[in-house]
């Protein structure tokens, strides 16, 4: 059975351009991206819950009522490369080459994913 949950894609931070240090922060928020997808590939849900903010964890298991990583392995995501990285103040938005986008926010452990399978909407 697939689930189909978008994760926080409708309550997404302002993002603000920042131009300081953020060469830095792209490769860290490509790399928790690719990770995440990578693990999805490989049916690792505990691994792909790693990559995920602490808020959208606990938001996903609300929704089905499952462990993460029971659950993280059954969303309908397209698997695609990375197209571009951008990183804003307080957030990061990764697209990939499938339409999909991931949104990150910093958290004490680095960055994480906050958002998932995000689409834009037509108009």
């Amino acid at each position: 059975m697939r689930v189909r949950i978008l994760i926080f894609c409708g309550a997404l931070p302002l993002l603000v351009p920042t131009g300081c240090g953020v060469g830095d922060d792209r490769d860290a928020a490509r790399a928790v991206t690719e990770r995440f997808y990578a693990a999805i590939g490989n049916g690792d849900g505990a691994a792909a819950c790693e990559q995920l903010g602490e808020q959208t964890v606990k938001q996903l298991e609300s929704q089905t009522g499952e462990d993460c990583a029971d659950v993280v392995t059954r969303l309908e995501l397209e698997p695609g490369g990375i197209e571009s990285v951008a990183v804003y103040a307080t957030s990061a938005k990764v697209d990939l080459d499938n339409g999909e986008s991931a949104f990150l926010s910093p958290e004490p452990a680095g960055w994480r994913l906050s958002a998932i399978g995000c689409r834009a909407e037509a108009g």
